[in-house]
């Protein structure tokens, strides 16, 4: 009996070391990301005090094997020199897997601004893409890689050798004493497995119970996200309202165009690579910005202070863009079980008008499957790196720089039959922020990684629309601008759950005087299809979950979805879902000039509120710096949440029936 209690010791002060080894992850994530979090010192200690419970479940599902062999009830076997050495060898391939996945965040998490999820597991994700950049990436954080070693090498070194011990008999009352233990040991990891008592284990969502939005990550940890994402190949069933209410709330089947003043006109659509709002000096009211050429752009169309992407990723921005579907999935759309679905694109029903079409990537042919996803959508020529007729332009990682791309771009619709509609996805903005030698120096570079990059990129820009304007299809096309997502930031604002979706979107045709000015309300990059089709007068119904810009009926919001909570925008206020209850509301205040409190993007202050965090009501001034307060959600919260639910329930349901095209569309 003595030789087992010495071996549950023994287990108990292994299952310690993986838990001191998580925290130390996540103070080095906290470390590497800190200006995404602000906190205090206390605040530090409490949220690795509440990422505690998370690391729990991550530590009990990893561990299940190595938890049933460390407490078998027979000590001759826990005793066995090979047999522990067996054990030593699971446990530590186990949760050097599990410490990997925080050390990868700690650098990746800049970048998606959320944690892993099960999704690096897809060919997009592991692909000929991220074996060309590993060497880059093993160049640029060589210091991150040295330190996992070391931490590894620690780790080995600390793990609880098991020590020979003389043998002895056990009588069979010890026998029923050690099983009851090692069944005792198991139900427990069972439980902590769930990370909770209640119907449902302890869910992503969760971690808004103990923080803000915008601080769940610090508490969650990368394993966690990850096992909470296996598998999560099918939506949840939410009905929230009868089909008669749900058609009355909020439904995306739209009537054909009735403005129609672009009738006939090429368009082109343009997404930029990580161009957050934040770079612009127009967007921000600054002196000092990174997008000079798309300022100058800016002021020649009409453009939109307060949009917002979809989503976080590139391959999540396609769909928004090019189908107004917005990424409320765990996994992207395009490598969904959904991605077979029929969707109204917008080359689809531009090309029943007599459009042709085309995309243009310089990466790889294949790299997120956007060439799968353009054809789905309707365009019916892609063209990239394999298209592109000198190599020498690559900038050895992702593909074709963008000036020479880009040029390209413009000779080639030169040759199109008109009307065509086209698009364009940059590259070089993207790691590891490659420029060509020419342009080193030329860019100022701020206190970002990523911003000389953006200065060549917006270059490149500039370059594109010169050409272009030579060109005898230039006066007669709507040009469309945007970003797939945001970057790196500075700004408190831009690192906000409203802010890190903050991006640009401009619309330009240089024949149409009226299509000019500031456009100040809500937008997102779902609404660009609809605006599309409502400026040509497209002749068909189509299903959209954004809407026109010109339509003033329309809701003027936005909608995404992020470590499994679901966000709705409007001009002022952010509300926060689970799916199931509201979690938290925002509002976004006007401040006035010289207040002596912080300024952000458009003079904007970011305002957190709500019911999720009582517990933290007591603690307010610390833990929310002092200018955050709580209070109930209000009638505009709840008009919105209404809305934001007919949409949740719109999107599952269409996309599991397969009614993402109005000729798909269920007469109801």
């Amino acid at each position: 009996m003595r030789n087992y209690l010495t071996n549950i010791k023994l287990f108990a002060k292994r299952i310690l070391l993986i838990f001191v080894f998580m925290t130390a992850t996540r103070l080095l994530f906290y470390a590497m990301n800190s200006s995404h979090f602000c906190l205090s010192f206390s605040e530090l200690v409490l949220h690795l005090l509440y990422g505690l419970h998370f690391d729990m479940v991550s530590v009990a599902l990893a561990n299940m094997l190595f938890v049933l062999m460390s407490v078998v009830p027979v000590s001759r076997i826990l005793d066995n020199s090979i047999y522990q050495k067996i054990l030593k060898i699971i446990f530590l391939i186990t949760n050097i897997a599990i410490l990997a996945c925080n050390f990868v965040d700690c650098k990746f998490y800049e970048w998606e601004e959320k944690r892993l999820t099960a999704d690096i597991f897809t060919p997009e994700w592991m692909g000929d893409d991220f074996l060309t950049l590993l060497p880059r990436f093993f160049t640029d954080y060589w210091p991150l890689f040295l330190l996992f070693a070391a931490t590894v090498a620690l780790f080995v070194w600390l793990y609880p050798n098991h020590k020979p011990v003389e043998r002895q008999r056990c009588t069979p009352l010890e026998y029923a004493i050690q099983s009851i233990v090692a069944l005792l040991i198991i139900a427990i990891t069972a439980i902590a497995s769930r990370g909770s008592f209640g119907e449902k284990p302890l869910r992503i969502m969760a971690a808004a119970k103990y923080t803000t939005p915008e601080r769940m990550p610090l508490v969650l940890n990368s394993s966690f996200t990850i096992f909470k994402t296996l598998g999560n190949s099918t939506l949840s069933q939410y009905n929230y309202f009868t089909e008669d209410e749900l058609e009355q709330i909020y439904t995306p089947l739209h009537a054909p165009g009735s403005t129609a003043v672009g009738k006939g006109k090429n368009v082109v659509i343009i997404i930029l690579e990580s161009f957050g709002r934040e770079y612009s000096a127009l967007l921000n009211n600054s002196k000092t910005g990174y997008t000079p050429c798309l300022d100058s752009l800016m002021r020649q169309g009409l453009y939109c202070t307060n949009a917002y992407a979809n989503g976080k990723r590139s391959i999540e921005a396609m769909p928004s863009v090019m189908a107004s579907l917005p990424a409320l999935l765990d996994k992207a759309f395009i490598t969904s079980t959904y991605a077979s679905n029929q969707i109204d694109g917008i080359a689809t029903l531009l090309g029943r008008q007599g459009y042709t079409s085309a995309f243009f990537h310089g990466g790889a042919n294949g790299t997120m499957s956007f060439d799968c996803f353009t054809s789905l959508a309707g365009f019916e020529r892609y063209y990239g790196f394999n298209e592109y007729p000198d190599k020498g332009d690559s900038d050895n990682y992702w593909g074709i720089f963008d000036e020479p791309f880009e040029q390209f771009m413009v000779r080639e619709l030169s040759t199109f039959k008109q009307p065509f509609v086209a698009g364009l996805f940059t590259l070089s903005s993207h790691h590891p922020y490659t420029i060509p030698e020419q342009h080193k120096g030329r860019f100022p570079k701020g206190h970002l990684i990523n911003l000389e990059s953006i200065g060549y990129a917006d270059y490149a820009l500039g370059r594109f629309f010169e050409s272009a304007a030579k060109t005898d299809w230039y006066n007669n096309t709507l040009f469309v601008l945007t970003a797939d997502h945001t970057a790196q930031s500075e700004s408190e604002f831009y690192q906000s759950t409203v802010g890190h979706y903050a991006v640009p979107l401009i619309f330009i045709c240089p024949s149409d005087s009226a299509m000019h000015g500031v456009y100040t309300r809500t937008a997102q990059q779902i609404d660009i299809m609809p605006t599309i089709l409502d400026y040509l007068g497209c002749d068909e119904p189509f299903v959209a979950f954004g809407n026109s810009l010109f339509d003033s009926a329309a809701p003027r919001v936005s909608v995404s979805y992020l470590n499994g909570l679901y966000q709705i925008i409007d001009d002022e206020r952010c509300v926060i879902f689970d799916g199931d209850e509201f979690t938290t509301s925002m509002e976004i205040k006007k401040l006035h000039q010289n207040d002596g409190i912080d300024r952000y993007a458009n003079g904007y202050q970011f305002v957190s509120i709500g019911e999720s965090l009582k517990r933290y009501k007591a603690e307010a001034d610390e833990l929310l710096r002092n200018r955050n307060t709580y209070m109930s959600k209000n009638k505009t919260d709840e008009q919105n949440l209404q809305l934001l639910k007919g949409i949740i329930q719109q999107y599952n349901t269409r996309m599991q029936n397969n009614e993402l095209s109005a000729k798909r569309n269920k007469i109801r």
